[in-house]
């Protein structure tokens, strides 16, 4: 059997396993031989020094390699049925208890060779109390759970440490003699990694703690290594030459739009906008990520580099993840584009059937240079005339297809993604391999960070007093709540229920209150906002709707109710909506009594740093990169074994030798290519296909 077929086989036929356990196993994403290989152990313990019957003392915890003698069950006072017997070594025995589990009748017996693992305790006699154990004498090989390094591995209902165990030593057994290594030696040697069917091996049933880790790094390093390679192939094949238009005019239109703005650009924009522009001016399509927290002024990036192309002759485009922030987009175009008389269009889903028929034809003549919309701009019958710009905001709430599509739209478009969610360098590199990076790590000047400060659900009627006096000398309030009707089973405050709350509430007497969600319908999504927007109401009631797009000067307080339900880099970008004016901005995290450890540890992190690239760290080294950053979403698989907290030096190795070998055999007819290749294509199946390897 080869290497691919034997690593892809089902995990049923794994020894030990069958279609029971495979249902199990699945439910830990194990669904191959390969899947189980890669099933790394949460945590090693020592168990390498066996200890003799005789050297036993109260309070150990014992190892101990023995023979069963006099085994029988007992029934407790409580009813229980106990397991007694006595284990006996050269130098003496002890009393061996198990309680309530009676099958072990059917599996123990007089003779039985066992190592056991457990507490020692004096009750009338000294005891082994409730040992894991680990039968010797039936053709197993070497001890799994004493006198060596055991692994610890993540489990599910059903499925106990000893069975575990087995089922990957069965599964070593039958591949570790036939897994060839697919890593380039000289690539494995510059890394300095140890061979991949040892490191298989060590993973599991490492000879110590050491070997644990250099086996780590190997596999770490594997997914990193082929996941930067598919990255490098995509970039090579998205920047052949001479395949896309250069948008390179004398610029006289975008200077006098630069001239119209009401300020000037920060340092970081100049230089992010002069990236976008030289990659535009190329015969090879812009493959960039424009990143910047929150209030970094990437929109106006974005429309200015549309400006550019239209000058050039071009149309351009804006994917916007929601309606709202979609409709945000807009009012920058508008500001920028109305005055030069460049002619664009605004399309959501729920535009009625003439406006989409007005923005098909529109776009398809060329009428239009420019959309701003959702999704339905990928629609199919959407058609642009002639589309050389692509920017989509908010890249991870889309994915990579989306993506693809909008791109599609026109022949090899310059591409610009942005994230209002600052990417650590690790992440950027794994998730963004693909595009060239621009950073705006700096705010527009006189903008003060929030002021983040905790609030005890006990003082609630205080900080309602507090918004009365606020709101009298012109502040408005988002409050922010998780849900939006209060349900049986939970018991977070409704964004419904709290805008009743806040209206009956004597402090906050005749205060214009409104509420926003996501299950209203658009147009009454946009009169609320519309409402707040001038002024006319002071709190707005409303779930994370807000967390991206929205954007009111004049709004500088927020309070967020359950802010432990949150992850940490989304409540900086709920923070992000306030603090946009010339007064002092304030959060409150209105918080209860019972708050567990880890969301203790976000919401002091949100408190002490004001920092987006800072929050995005400390997010990630909290959550790991699935929860924070959509990885799932953005078409990428997840990693089994590489720990973006860990292996920031990895990440860099791999990426460094996957663009090195690339450059070393760029001939399709190459073999150590083609072996390459073939490798790609077994590990990422679909995801290969859509990045067209090859």
């Amino acid at each position: 059997m080869s290497r691919n077929l034997l690593l892809e086989t089902n995990v049923q036929f794994v020894r030990g396993a069958g279609p029971a356990r495979k249902r199990l196993l699945e439910r830990l994403g194990i669904s191959t031989v390969e899947d189980l290989l890669l099933h790394k152990p949460r945590a090693y313990l020592d168990r390498t020094r066996l200890s003799s019957i005789a050297s036993l003392r109260p309070g150990d915890d014992a190892i101990v390699l023995g023979t069963l003698r006099q085994i029988n069950s007992r029934r407790s006072r409580k009813g229980m049925m106990n397991l007694h017997a006595l284990l006996t070594d050269d130098t003496g025995s002890v009393e061996v208890v198990w309680f309530n589990q009676p099958y072990l009748q059917r599996v123990l017996h007089d003779g039985l060779n066992i190592v056991a693992t457990g507490p020692v305790r004096i009750f009338q006699r000294r005891q082994l109390m409730n040992p894991e154990f680990e039968i010797l004498s039936e053709g197993l090989g070497p001890a799994l759970t004493a006198g060596r390094i055991v692994p610890v591995y993540p489990l599910t209902a059903g499925l106990s440490q000893k069975v575990m165990r087995r089922l990957v030593r069965s599964a070593l057994d039958a591949a570790v003699p036939e897994i060839r290594d697919p890593l380039p030696e000289p690539v494995a040697a510059s890394v300095g990694l140890v061979p991949l069917p040892g490191a298989y091996e060590a993973l599991h049933f490492p000879r110590s703690l050491e070997d644990a880790r250099r086996a780590r790094r190997r596999l770490a390093f594997d997914e990193l290594f082929f996941l930067q390679l598919l990255l490098w192939l995509e970039r090579d094949r998205f920047r052949r030459p001479r395949t896309a238009r250069p948008l390179d005019s004398g610029r006289l239109l975008l200077a006098k739009a630069r001239e119209s703005l009401p300020f000037r650009l920060t340092t970081a924009q100049d230089r992010a906008l002069a990236e976008v522009l030289a990659d535009m001016a190329q015969d090879r399509p812009m493959n960039r990520l424009l990143e910047g927290d929150v209030g970094s002024g990437k929109t106006v990036v974005a429309v200015l580099a549309a400006v550019a192309a239209v000058e050039a002759g071009s149309q351009a485009a804006v994917m916007a993840p929601t309606e709202i922030l979609a409709q945000q987009h807009g009012r920058t175009a508008a500001q920028v584009l109305d005055p030069l008389g460049i002619p664009w269009v605004l399309l959501l889903g729920r535009a009625s059937v003439s406006e989409k028929r007005d923005a098909r034809d529109g776009l398809a003549s060329g009428r239009y240079r420019f959309a701003v919309g959702t999704h339905a701009l990928v629609q199919s019958e959407i058609a642009f005339e002639r589309l050389d710009l692509v920017v989509v905001d908010e890249q991870q709430r889309f994915g990579v297809l989306q993506r693809a599509r909008l791109l599609g739209k026109g022949t090899t478009p310059h591409g610009l993604v942005m994230t209002a969610t600052p990417i650590p360098r690790t992440l950027a590199m794994t998730l963004y391999g693909d595009l060239d990076l621009s950073v705006l790590d700096e705010k527009p000047p006189g903008r003060i960070p929030p002021k983040t400060r905790g609030v005890s659900v006990r003082r609630r009627d205080d900080l309602y007093g507090y918004l009365k006096k606020s709101i009298a000398e012109g502040s408005q309030v988002y409050f922010v709540c998780p849900l939006v009707e209060e349900s049986e089973e939970s018991d977070l405050k409704a964004a419904t229920e709290t805008s009743e709350g806040l209206r009956r509430h004597p402090s906050l007497s005749g205060v214009a209150i409104g509420l926003l969600h996501g299950r209203m319908k658009s147009q009454e999504k946009d009169r609320m906002m519309e409402g707040f927007r001038s002024g006319e109401i002071k709190i707005l009631v409303t779930t994370t709707v807000v967390e991206v797009g929205v954007d009111v000067p004049n709004a500088n307080i927020m309070i967020i109710e359950h802010p432990e339900r949150y992850g940490l880099s989304q409540l900086h970008q709920l923070r992000g909506r306030v603090g946009r004016g010339r007064h002092p901005a304030h959060v409150f995290l209105l918080t209860g009594p019972a708050i567990g450890p880890d969301a203790r540890l976000r919401l002091d992190a949100l408190i002490r740093e004001s920092d987006g690239f800072r929050i995005a760290e400390e997010d990630l080294r909290l959550r790991g990169p699935g929860d924070v950053f959509g990885v799932a979403q953005s078409g990428l698989p997840t990693l089994r074994v590489a720990d973006l907290n860990e292996d920031a030096d990895l990440v860099a190795a791999a990426r460094r030798e996957a663009q090195g070998w690339l450059g070393r055999h760029r001939s399709p007819s190459d073999p150590e290519r083609r072996t390459l290749m073939d490798e790609l294509t077994r590990r990422f199946r679909d995801r290969a296909a859509l990045y067209r390897v090859g």
